[in-house]
């Protein structure tokens, strides 16, 4: 593509921008569109419009075109996850919710490893043009089977244990939220800031840590490319065991732990890099159990949890502003990191992702006081009004 278009790097970069960063803002701005038209109709129309724009992306030879078709598929894709949040979480009670988004988080992993598989086939047998047409009826497809099947309890007049019925006019009034409302909800603030760090330090082991083991470690692509997918076998493990864990534990302490682990791990990475292979895989392997288990509980459940507290209709929008505002993260390590490895070099890198591991450790215990005074407040409320506290 880069010989065929006689585009620089500086435009590839270009392109990925692009891509991260209207998705970042339609999920923090338009998480609440699902709140409003409901899961189906936004998942549905946002999946058809991602599949649309990128039908011709092959096709045209025009920089400024690729740019905004890419654009739009970018900001398409952004309300789709906190669509599908909410319609799970309507479909689950409270107690399971942690454990249902710690394997749909694996599908994030799953669905690399096959788009990656799938894209690079096509790319060798028909060329760069053709890999975008497949991959966007595919999108288009499944925008179809999202109107046939996502579906909320109330369409089907359905009540689901452990869930407490929503009265539709009082949602759609509870809906109405403007973005800095939403940022004034207890948690969010420390969530969405604490899911920022943690994208920085996930994408930077994506897209640098290859570049470490080859550049700094004297590794060989081969072994590069099995030590660093090792990461995402960690990041389905993690988002299990860390699910599961969470529904029977407290979420927020669990993720505050994960994060203090995963903190350590680099530190003690620091010192021992030259150990050998297998010692750096098992490291990329915690790495990934830790980094990105905590994804499914600060993106996923928890968020809805928070936006749909004390009656609340916030669950798209709570879970689009943190995932959004966490994938600015994504958007701004590729400057940072490489300003930080050229100027400092590669001990200032690792420097920097265990403070921001500290810093994500930190605001994840303020959000765990917050969640227990608001804990407290509510049973004295309760004894109070002689409500019986579960």
């Amino acid at each position: 593509m880069k010989e065929e278009l006689g585009i620089s790097q500086l435009q590839i970069g270009w392109l990925d921008t692009a891509m991260l960063l209207p998705y970042s803002f339609a999920q923090m701005f338009l998480g609440t569109v699902a709140d409003r038209m409901g899961p189906q109709r936004t998942v549905t129309i946002c999946l058809a419009l991602a599949g649309i724009s990128m039908f011709s992306f092959g096709s045209w030879n025009n920089f400024g075109i690729l740019l905004l078709l890419i654009f739009i598929n970018g900001a398409a894709q952004g309300p789709v996850w906190p669509a599908c949040c909410k319609c799970i979480s309507a479909w689950f009670s409270d107690s399971q919710l942690n454990t249902v988004f710690g394997f749909i988080n694996t599908s994030a992993y799953g669905g690399s490893i096959i788009a990656s598989g799938l894209a690079g086939y096509l790319y060798e047998q028909y060329g760069w043009r053709f890999v975008y047409c497949p991959l966007s009826v595919t999108v288009m497809v499944l925008a179809l089977v999202a109107w046939f099947t996502l579906k909320m309890p109330k369409d089907l007049k359905m009540i689901v244990p452990g869930k407490q019925p929503v009265d539709d006019k009082a949602a759609s009034t509870n809906a109405k939220v403007s973005f800095f409302e939403l940022w004034q909800i207890p948690m969010v603030l420390e969530l969405a800031v604490a899911m920022m760090c943690n994208k920085i330090v996930r994408y930077f082991i994506y897209l640098w840590f290859p570049v470490y083991l080859m550049n700094a470690l004297n590794y060989s692509a081969s072994h590069t490319g099995i030590i660093v997918s090792l990461f995402d076998v960690g990041g389905i493990t993690g988002s299990i065991v860390l699910g599961i864990a969470a529904d029977r534990y407290n979420s927020i302490v669990l993720t505050l732990l994960t994060t203090v682990a995963g903190t350590v791990g680099f530190l003690i990475f620091m010192f021992t890099a030259s150990w050998g292979i297998v010692y750096n895989s098992l490291m990329l392997l915690t790495a990934g159990a830790c980094i990105c288990g905590i994804d499914a509980l600060l993106g996923g459940s928890v968020a809805v949890k928070i936006g749909e507290k004390d009656g609340g209709n916030h669950g798209a929008a709570v879970a689009g502003l943190i995932n959004g505002f966490g994938s600015l993260g994504a958007v701004i390590q590729g400057p940072l990191i490489g300003f930080m490895s050229d100027l400092y070099g590669w001990s200032s890198v690792f420097l920097l992702v265990i403070g921001l591991l500290t810093l994500s450790s930190f605001l994840m215990l303020k959000a765990f006081y917050i969640e227990r005074r608001r804990s407290i407040i509510t049973s004295i409320m309760y004894v109070e009004n002689g409500i019986p506290v579960h």
